[in-house]
């Protein structure tokens, strides 16, 4: 269910900036601002909704946290009300290797492996690696020194999230298995190959950048999981403007992949396009969307309304 920015696929490369500051001053951030309009709290129980609609469907748009913690209660009444009779539930564009791509994608891991070179040169940031992988894996604490700075941001993040019980698999796994029970069935708004992506990536990718991404994941990991929880919990409670509080250091190290903001406005033009689409069936629909790119300037919801679509807020209940 996620969009290629949350995981979809291993991200393989970067663009080379000399500090993180520098990265983040010229950083092309499609969803850097936000429609103040759309950030309204929700009315109803739970997580925030949108409504897109013209004068015999619904599509009811439910935006999406990056992760929660483990275990967080949420109210779902609402979820299953609204997927109750659906026709179909779509989900964000997916980006797809397959198993005859098994051979190239070893051949692209084999390119982030590393002789421990970079940590020689920046013995303070591999000191930096070494405190946080030991935390997030302490049966594996050296488990980082084989590879290169961008594939241990990759792995690291996901270990540091994991050790702190968040979780990117919810609150997907549960609206998936409501929507099972109801007989919905999932429809993804584009499927695309991912082998021609990451292939190009790969041959973009240098150590600098890597170690730029490196940073990124360090500062969040050496932060605690606190700001991620809290947003999760004001996603749960519909507390939109809090939601999107949650960092994005994560997503800022993406973005300085080579043609990943193209690909981020691509998801976000192929997720209009399938909502529009979805208005000429009637009866109503659910779909569902990372909540930043709802809401963003020149985001789906932006997007439709400029067509002239119907788009309520979760203040109209």
């Amino acid at each position: 269910m996620r969009s290629i920015l949350a995981g979809q696929i291993l991200v393989l490369g970067a663009l080379a900036f000399a500090t993180s500051a520098s990265a983040q001053e010229v950083i092309d951030d499609p969803q850097a601002n936000v429609v103040e309009a759309l950030v309204v709290s929700a009315k109803l129980p739970g997580p925030a909704w949108w409504r897109v609609s013209d004068g015999d469907t619904t599509i009811y748009v439910l935006g999406m946290p990056a992760s929660v913690p483990k275990g967080m209660a949420w109210d779902k009444s609402v979820v299953e009300r609204r997927l109750d009779g659906a026709f179909t539930m779509l989900t964000p564009p997916e980006w797809r290797a397959g198993l005859t791509d098994l051979p190239a994608l070893l051949k692209l891991r084999k390119k982030l492996k590393d002789d421990g070179d970079w940590a020689t040169r920046d013995p303070q940031l591999a000191a930096r690696t070494q405190r946080a992988w030991s935390a997030a894996d302490p049966k594996k604490p050296d488990g980082w020194k084989d590879w290169k700075p961008l594939f241990i941001a990759m792995q690291l993040g996901g270990k540091a999230d994991r050790a702190a019980g968040l979780l990117m698999s919810e609150p997907d796994r549960t609206i998936d298995a409501l929507a099972k029970k109801r007989r919905v069935k999932g429809r993804s708004a584009k499927v695309g190959k991912a082998m021609p992506m990451l292939k190009s990536l790969a041959r973009e990718h240098t150590d600098e950048a890597g170690r730029v991404c490196l940073t990124e994941t360090l500062e969040t990991v050496e932060a605690g999981p606190a700001a991620r929880r809290a947003a999760a919990e004001a996603w749960a409670r519909g507390d939109v403007k809090a939601a999107l509080a949650a960092p994005r250091s994560a997503e800022r190290c993406q973005l300085l992949l080579p043609g990943v903001p193209e690909l981020m406005r691509q998801s976000v033009d192929d997720e209009a396009d399938a909502l529009a689409e979805l208005l000429k069936t009637p009866g109503h629909a659910v779909a569902l969307y990372p909540i930043r790119g709802l809401v963003a300037e020149k985001g789906v919801l932006d997007k439709l309304r400029a067509r002239g679509i119907t788009v309520r807020t979760p203040g109209d209940g």
